[in-house]
């Protein structure tokens, strides 16, 4: 079984969509424009007020006349495009078959390698609002490294001893020979690394909601990643609402998807009733052993309720995630599977430090799935860091580059000023273990129903500095596959 990538039953569908969305843009770009031109990013307002004037004055106005005389044009474009939403598959997928897929090939086990990144890529206007502007740019570049380091594979070093520090540990894994000069941590070893791992398998990235940014990443990813899905999630009309935007989940996996389901988070509220965002389970297949058993992996990308105050919402949220995982390895499952993975990643939007999220921090989410920087409820292993930057520094000098990002993370002085504080604010924390908010997670399940486990690597990457407000992690499991199997 496969997933065939045309989104819509009827081949006829996919080009009347395209046209739909072809006439719409000029409208989106101007009202893109207009919002650039009245919002600033902190390097801009650096420049003084001459060029924000000069964009006001003429920039406003010009994009605003072009938007007014492009608007017949979105209206044909809206009644193309929104209609066919309802019939439309709420994912996209491509499948490139001259990829170049290599996988790690071990006679009595195997490992893989997740990456989760928040990159922010909203229309250029809209970004701004978390000091990140030229998304098309950042998107290039962003591509650029994510290619690369895929491409880099013949490197020796699998664990990045030259740029990496050890920040943490946990009880129920591996040892690791790299243990930066302390020979009295024998457990597993997290790393504050400057590029990304080259044996990456998945992935997830959240928050990828231009649709131009969406086709940069896949042509970049397409060589080393065949099989990719995006546009993940409704938008247009969608039931007694409009979405303006989809989840802005992007999956690209080493390996083929066998079936994938979307779930919508229906409580979503405030600015964030604007996205669809959601939940998007994927089954994958890993291997096949000689007796034709299928040795699979479940891949679930998320991102949750944003606002800081709505915990209930986000435990709502994680509720119905543990359930439509549930229910979708349920429907998936057949007689004899073999499961190798169980991963759970994104951004969760609270962190296992705040007072604030008390309420988050003990759900029975943590019982189902562990999560390798995790001590314990409000408590996180010694070491681990914050991957929210405070958005005000994010082109400030000791975070614009990766040396000096990793360098700030390693220091515990300058992460108190740089990486975002728990909440509230104004109440004194734990200062023996500070670690700033650790929004973004990538939580597996050790179940006695699964191949065992350990897991071998964590990361935290600093790779993207000055080009996402969150910082990417990656967490490296070694399964012990069984003996004789065949992709």
């Amino acid at each position: 079984m496969s997933i065939s990538e045309s989104p819509f039953g009827c081949c006829l569908l996919g080009p009347l969509f395209s046209l739909g969305s072809a006439l719409l843009f000029p409208s989106y770009w101007f009202l893109d424009r207009i919002l650039s031109s009245v919002i600033c990013t902190s390097v801009e307002r650096a420049q003084g007020p001459g060029q924000r004037i000069a964009c006001l004055l003429l920039g406003l106005p010009f994009f605003l006349l072009l938007f007014l005389v492009s608007l017949p044009l979105a209206v044909v474009g809206l009644l193309i495009w929104a209609p066919l939403h309802q019939v439309r598959r709420p994912f996209c997928y491509q499948k490139n078959s001259s990829s170049v897929s290599t996988h790690p090939h071990h006679e009595n086990g195997g490992s893989f390698t997740f990456v989760s990144a928040n990159l922010c890529l909203l229309p250029d206007g809209l970004a701004r609002f978390s000091n990140l502007g030229h998304t098309q740019r950042r998107t290039a570049l962003i591509s650029h490294l994510l290619s690369v380091s895929q491409k880099s594979s013949s490197q020796s070093n699998d664990h990045g001893s030259e740029d990496a520090a050890s920040i943490c540990s946990t009880d129920d894994v591996l040892a690791m020979v790299e243990t930066m000069g302390r020979e009295d941590n024998t457990e597993f070893q997290g790393y504050v690394s400057l590029n990304f791992p080259h044996d990456v398998d998945f992935i997830c990235l959240q928050e990828v909601f231009d649709a131009r940014a969406s086709r940069k990443l896949r042509h970049a990813l397409a060589s080393s990643f065949p099989h990719i899905l995006y546009d993940v999630g409704p938008s247009g009309p969608y039931k007694c609402g409009f979405k303006f935007f989809n989840s802005g989940l992007f999956l690209a996996s080493r390996y083929p998807p066998i079936a994938a389901k979307y779930h919508y988070y229906h409580n979503s509220r405030g600015e964030d009733a604007l996205a669809a965002k959601g939940l998007l389970c994927v089954q994958v297949l890993v291997r096949v052993t000689e007796d034709k058993q299928r040795i699979v992996g479940y891949f679930n990308c998320t991102h949750l309720h944003a606002p800081e105050k709505d915990a209930n919402v986000r435990c709502q949220q994680m509720s119905l995630l543990l359930q439509w995982v549930s229910e979708f390895q349920s429907e998936q499952r057949e007689t004899g599977d073999i499961i190798a993975f169980d991963i759970l990643c994104g951004d969760l939007n609270f962190d296992n430090c705040s007072l604030d999220n008390f309420v988050e921090q003990n759900h029975e989410l943590f019982g189902v799935y562990k999560d390798p920087c995790r001590e314990g409820p409000g408590r996180d292993r010694p070491g681990t860091v914050g991957t929210l930057l405070r958005q005000e520094f994010i082109y400030h000098e000791v975070l614009k580059t990766p040396e000096n990002l990793k360098r700030t993370l390693l220091s515990d002085r300058d992460r108190r000023l740089y990486i975002a504080p728990p909440l509230p604010q104004d109440v004194e924390h734990d200062e023996q273990q500070w670690t700033g908010r650790r929004i973004d997670y990538i939580l597996y399940r050790n179940s006695p129903l699964m191949l065992p486990l350990v897991v071998e690597r964590f990361q935290f990457i600093t790779g993207l500095a000055g080009l996402s407000d969150h910082i990417p992690i990656s967490l490296k499991l070694s399964v012990s596959l069984p003996v004789n199997t065949s992709l």
